[in-house]
């Protein structure tokens, strides 16, 4: 993969973030590329570290508690030009034109990303004036465009209601709406088909990859659903305790998963006709504050050896676009990063 093929390469990337009761290591040294046009997927449980992934992407980490102390993010532009985001002041000019403008994230709850007491359009059309100059008369025809390109009929008159006037499916259209709306070329939609029912979840799914096949989109996907996963992404990256436990295309993800966080998770899909009590991993994501020795997914681990419990693994190549962080690939695999 050369430089003019990736969009934005996340370097060893550490967010720590301070507490009362102590040092939490909510990303620890995670590194990954995404090509332009590509659809990554992110996947793991609650508290792995995916949100704060992406929230360090776009320079959104709240200080002094959280800060990103170590690592880069490197964000590749369509004429060559390499910005490193993590030297920019969060609050730059610079970053605000990127932000939004360039690199545009569709947040976790609509319902709570969006502000009551604005009308859906007020939302939508402040966004546009940040990052183009436009007239307030320019920004709103632009908005109902949007609007109408998401999905939303009437959107003429849908642009004066309030959130709570919207449905769950409505919102996050409207969501999706006011991010693509400065022409972003980088999406990060994290969790964007959460408290959706089935039927709404393919039209959002469906959504995406019509806007992103008519825009020319990089998409990073954050979800715990491995079904969303299937659906959308070609690679994907498996985060357990704030690291990446496995790297690898979605077909061997799916086909031949190494790592046992990746088959255990792949596991607890329901399955059409099957009669056994569904699969669970055991026990729980553990305390950030008290992560355990050696692997931390050690004691939930079903494949456990001594030294799981002593020393952290390395990540090993075992294929040719697959990488795993586990000890039972140290002899198979190609040692390529030491945790």
């Amino acid at each position: 993969m050369t430089d003019h093929d990736i969009q934005l390469k996340v370097d060893n990337l550490k967010t720590y973030f301070r507490t009362e009761a102590g040092l939490i290591k909510a990303v620890d040294g995670v590194s990954f590329s995404i090509r332009r046009g590509e659809t990554l997927g992110v996947v793991g449980e609650s508290g792995c570290g995916k949100s704060v992934t992406a929230l360090s992407i776009m320079q959104l980490i709240r200080k002094p508690r959280g800060k990103i102390v170590d690592g880069t993010i490197t964000y590749y532009r369509k004429d060559g030009q390499a910005i490193n985001l993590t030297r920019l002041d969060p609050q730059s000019p610079q970053m605000r034109r990127i932000r939004g403008g360039e690199i545009a994230m569709i947040f976790q709850e609509p319902m709570t990303a969006l502000n009551p007491v604005y009308t859906v359009g007020q939302q939508i059309i402040e966004a546009i004036r940040l990052n183009q100059n436009l007239s307030k008369k320019q920004a709103r025809a632009h908005a109902i465009d949007m609007l109408a390109k998401v999905g939303i009929s009437v959107p003429e008159r849908r642009i004066d209601q309030y959130p709570w006037q919207f449905s769950g499916g409505m919102r996050q259209r409207a969501m999706i709406a006011m991010a693509l709306s400065c022409d972003p070329e980088f999406l990060i939609a994290d969790e964007p088909t959460t408290a959706l029912d089935v039927t709404i979840e393919a039209q959002i799914l469906s959504l995406l990859k019509d806007l992103q096949r008519d825009m020319g989109l990089s998409i990073m996907i954050i979800t715990h659903d491995l079904g969303v996963i299937a659906e959308m992404a070609s690679r994907v990256v498996v985060m357990y305790t704030g690291k990446i436990v496995e790297n690898a295309t979605t077909d061997d993800i799916f086909y031949n998963p190494k790592h046992p966080y990746t088959v255990g998770l792949l596991n607890s899909i329901p399955k059409i006709g099957l009669k056994e009590r569904l699969y669970s991993i055991k026990g729980s994501v553990p305390n950030m504050l008290a992560l355990p020795k050696g692997c931390y997914f050690a004691p939930r681990c079903p494949q456990t050896m001594d030294i799981c419990h002593r020393q952290p693994p390395g990540e090993y190549q075992v294929g040719p676009a697959h990488f795993v962080r586990c000890w039972l690939y140290e002899s198979a695999g190609k040692e390529v990063a030491q945790a």
